[in-house]
C-alpha cells in the first residue's frame, strides 16, 4: 500500500480542483514578486486555526460525468488537516503530523499510516499544508513556486519537482485573497481533476 488508484483518491481527499492554471513564465517572477510570496507566506503562518464548508467537483476518466461533493474542512496550525466529506458518500481525511487517517470511501474501512512511509504521498500532502502553514521552505522542497495577482486576489501554481510525484499530481493550484484560501485544484498525469470552493465559516478563530 498504497497503489497508484489509492494514491490518487488520498489526493482526492485532500481538496484538489482545477480550472485552465496560467502558466506564468520565471521572467514575470522577479525580485518583486518573491518579496511578495514572501509577505504572503507570512500572512497564511499567522493563522492559528480555521474551518469551512466546501463543495467540490471531481472529473474523472473512470467516471462518465463530474461528481460533486461537499463537506467540511479544518485546519490547526501547524501540522494538523482534516476534510469530511458528508455528500454523496461519507469519508474523512485526518492529517496529524506525520501520521494520515482515512476512513470510509470506497471500501468502508480505516487506514491509517505515516507519509514518511510514502515520500511521494508525503509531497501531495505537504502541497496543501505547507501553504497553510506559510511554510515557505517546505513548500519550496517539493514544488517550483509561481504567485500571480494582488493581495487581494492571488494564486499560487505548484509544479512537483520530484519526477516520482508526478505519478500523483501534474500541478496544484491555490487562490485566495488575504489570508483565506478561496479554491484549491489539482491535476493528475492523467488528466484527472477537481475543483473546489471553499467558504470560511463565519466567527473563526485565526
Amino acid at each position: 500500500m498504497p497503489s497508484r488508484r489509492f494514491g490518487m483518491w488520498l489526493g482526492i481527499a485532500l481538496c484538489v480542483g482545477v480550472g485552465t492554471a496560467a502558466m506564468f513564465p520565471a521572467t514575470a517572477l522577479a525580485a518583486a514578486n518573491d518579496q511578495d510570496l514572501s509577505q504572503l507566506m507570512r500572512s497564511l503562518a499567522q493563522v492559528k486555526s480555521a474551518s469551512a464548508q466546501f463543495t467540490e467537483w471531481k472529473t474523472m476518466h473512470m467516471l462518465s460525468a463530474p461528481v460533486q461533493t461537499t463537506g467540511t474542512l479544518g485546519y490547526v496550525a501547524p501540522d494538523h488537516m482534516q476534510k469530511i466529506t458528508q455528500t454523496p458518500v461519507s469519508e474523512t481525511f485526518v492529517l496529524e503530523g506525520d501520521t494520515i487517517t482515512l476512513s470510509g470511501g470506497p471500501d468502508h474501512q480505516t487506514h491509517t499510516f505515516s507519509i514518511a512511509q510514502y515520500p511521494q504521498i508525503g509531497g501531495l500532502v505537504e502541497g496543501v499544508r505547507a501553504t497553510l502553514a506559510g511554510d515557505l521552505p517546505t513548500l519550496e522542497r517539493y514544488y517550483t513556486v509561481q504567485l500571480s495577482g494582488g493581495a487581494a486576489d492571488w494564486q499560487l501554481l505548484l509544479q512537483p519537482k520530484d519526477v516520482d510525484l508526478t505519478r500523483f499530481v501534474k500541478w496544484i493550484r491555490i487562490q485566495g485573497s488575504g489570508d483565506r484560501i478561496e479554491k484549491i485544484a489539482t491535476e493528475s498525469s492523467d488528466g484527472d481533476h477537481s475543483e473546489m470552493s471553499i467558504v470560511e465559516d463565519v466567527g473563526n478563530v485565526r
